[in-house]
């Protein structure tokens, strides 16, 4: 009997030992397969981290791109808002210069001389009427004795200050109203050169 409990005893010992041999294979090989899927996992993650990193390079690429965009449309448009100002003020130069007979358009100047010939005429009548007017009211008007408060005989002049004051400030009123028409005649030659 003792042999027998001694054979088991050896049996079961020798079982046991194959078991904690097996265990340990069993865990190296568990640990194993845990560091292969830890070392998956970290190569997943190390690529959509890579991918992350791409994206945000396209997506700063793209802003950058649209920011380029957007500031050669703002270009644009203030380029093509002065080229329309200088147009306009071109059209409008022109619509002045046509009353002269004179067109500009691109580089090529063109001068009417019917036209400019028939403004300047215009201006010379005006100026005409004018000077014919002042003269008339000079003739008429203006240089009477009793308006003015002169009065004038073969041996004497008489000057009446108060009448002769408000003859000189109608008269300048008058004056000053021709000068005006003048002035603004003027000018309106000098804007239609210009």
């Amino acid at each position: 009997m003792r042999n027998l409990l001694l054979t088991f005893l050896l049996l079961f010992s020798f079982s046991g030992c194959n078991d904690d041999k097996q265990q340990a294979t069993q865990n190296a090989k568990i640990a194993q397969e845990a560091k292969a899927q830890k070392d998956a996992l970290l190569a997943e993650l190390k690529a959509k981290d890579e991918a992350l990193q791409k994206a945000k390079l396209e997506v700063k690429a793209a802003q950058e791109k649209l920011q380029r965009q957007a500031q050669s449309q703002k270009e644009a448009l203030l380029r093509n808002q002065a080229h329309k100002a200088k147009v306009e003020e071109q059209t409008i130069q022109n619509e002045k210069l046509s009353k002269v007979g004179i067109s500009i358009k691109e580089n090529t100047i063109t001068i009417d001389t019917n036209k400019t010939k028939d403004f300047f005429q215009n201006i010379g009548k005006k100026l005409g009427d004018k000077l014919k007017k002042i003269t008339e009211d000079i003739q008429e008007g203006m240089i009477e004795e009793k308006d003015a408060g002169v009065k004038i005989d073969e041996t004497h002049i008489n000057i009446d200050l108060n009448k002769t004051k408000d003859f000189l400030e109608a008269w300048g009123k008058k004056m000053q109203g021709f000068v005006k028409e003048f002035d603004d005649m003027a000018k309106e030659m000098d804007i239609d050169t210009k």
